[in-house]
Order: structure tokens, then C-alpha cells, then sequence
């Protein structure tokens, strides 16, 4: 029996937009980033962002949110910066990290383009549309 409920088709939409965005990351010698990475390259970017601030944007603990930033360090993707005559640390991304948000947000427009190929310019704007309707989202 295939229940095409709501919350099934949302989590289908978002397993495709991932896949999509994981193989694009690859094919760009990503490929060592995982899922709890991509948290931290979401719009709008963390770059400058405290990280007491991302811990609470992302609903995770401080101490879990320490353990990607050590993973994301290591592997060159942002830095902890403590700005001289400061205690307050920041995050910034490193090239490597900004190309991650660029891959990532083109493939999302790609995404968006075959889906409007798929069914529609009309049938496409209105989804949106109507996606942000209920989301609240101007």
C-alpha cells in the first residue's frame, strides 16, 4: 500500500534534493562530507556567525556542534576565528567551504529547473507558491 501522504512526499522531495546535492558535492571532490555537515551550509551561510548561534539555528547541542566543527576543520572546509582583544569565537569558511554553499545552491537551481521541466512553468510557480503559503515565507 503506497500512502502518498504529505510528510511521505516532503521527506521523498528532500531524499532527492540530498542525493542530488551529495553526487554534485562528490563530482566536485567533495565527497568527504556527510549529512550533519550540510547543516552548516545552508542559507544563510554561518560564515561570521557565532558558534553558540549555529548550536541553537540547527537545534543540536553545543558539544555535538564541536564535533562536526572539528570534522569541517580538519578537513579544510571553515576555521575558528578569535578576533584579537576578543573571547567571542567565529566561524568562517575557508574557500573549500564557500564552494561547498556554491555547488550546493547550484544544484538546488537545477533541481528547481527540472522539476519546471517536468511538469511546468505554471504548475511549477504555483507549487512554490503555495509551498510558501503554508510555510509563511514572503
Amino acid at each position: 500500500h503506497q500512502c502518498a501522504d504529505v510528510r511521505r512526499l516532503m521527506r521523498m522531495g528532500l531524499e532527492e534534493a540530498r542525493r542530488r546535492v551529495f553526487v554534485a558535492l562528490t563530482d566536485a571532490g567533495m565527497g568527504d562530507l556527510n549529512l550533519p555537515h550540510l547543516g552548516l551550509f545552508q542559507y544563510p551561510p554561518i560564515d561570521g556567525s557565532r558558534p553558540s548561534d549555529v548550536a541553537k539555528r540547527l537545534r543540536i547541542s553545543k558539544q555535538a556542534l564541536n564535533h562536526i566543527l572539528g570534522q569541517l576543520e580538519a578537513m579544510g572546509y571553515l576555521e575558528r576565528v578569535t578576533e584579537p582583544g576578543s573571547r567571542q569565537t567565529t566561524l568562517r569558511y575557508t574557500e573549500r567551504g564557500w564552494r561547498v554553499l556554491d555547488v550546493t545552491i547550484a544544484t538546488m537551481q537545477r533541481l528547481e529547473a527540472d522539476w519546471q521541466d517536468q511538469i511546468g512553468k505554471r504548475r511549477f510557480a504555483d507549487f512554490k507558491t503555495t509551498l510558501k503559503d503554508l510555510l509563511g515565507v514572503p
